[in-house]
């Protein structure tokens, strides 16, 4: 295996006597796909919940480029791009202005933040509905302004939690051709499914989770 970008060792997380995730390990190699299959409640979420810092692990360690998650959190963050289950975007604002406001919080600004709104909406596929409200979009283009949103400061590694759940299967396409492309320009995914054929296709290598563990 190439070097590993993502280490993740020993995670669990317990809510009273529900033990979400049990012990979970697995290493990411730089520039592959690693997919993370399992049924609903295996513990996928959690485990990226934990491992993007939006909490603690009760216990367990992960490094992301050498980089420490307890010690040298807001470091972390800022190498990983999260596109999280539930959609993440405020839907009165256009697919454009949703691109920029992400873009402005990663530090992005002026023409830089202009010329790399205007590649991540070609990448998405929006460039024409660009200036529309997201909440007149369909389910699938909301999810690819979601997508668009965690590239738009260039990651090392994008983190997809089944990004396909719930969309039409033209959509469903664009974005697993849209992970591939990003994958082939040199970005490490991690990519959480419960779709067996999904995982197949995209994935250089797969871990099986259930019950909280690998």
């Amino acid at each position: 295996m190439a070097e590993p970008i993502l280490i993740v060792e020993d995670l669990q997380k317990s809510y009273g006597d529900n033990h979400a995730v049990r012990g979970v390990s697995f290493r990411v190699a730089r520039g592959e796909i690693f997919g993370l299959l399992g049924p609903n409640g295996a513990g996928k979420t959690t485990t990226i919940s934990m491992l993007t810092g939006l909490f603690p692990p009760d216990a367990g360690a992960v490094t992301v480029d050498g980089l420490d998650l307890k010690t040298q959190l807001t470091a972390v963050k800022a190498k990983l791009g999260l596109v999280p289950q539930d959609l993440a975007l405020y839907p009165p604002l256009s697919a454009r202005q949703n691109l920029t406001f992400f873009g402005q919080i990663y530090g992005l600004k002026g023409k830089q933040l202009a010329n790399r709104v205007k590649e991540v909406l070609e990448m998405i596929g929006l460039t024409d509905k660009a200036d529309k409200a997201v909440e007149t979009y369909s389910g699938g283009m909301k999810r690819r302004v979601n997508i668009g949103a965690a590239l738009i400061h260039k990651p090392d590694v994008i983190i997809m939690d089944e990004p396909t759940v719930g969309i039409d299967p033209q959509s469903r396409r664009h974005i697993l051709d849209n992970v591939k492309e990003l994958n082939r320009q040199g970005m490490t995914v991690l990519y959480t499914t419960h779709y067996m054929e999904e995982a197949q296709e995209i994935s250089d290598r797969i871990a099986i989770m259930d019950q909280g563990k690998v």
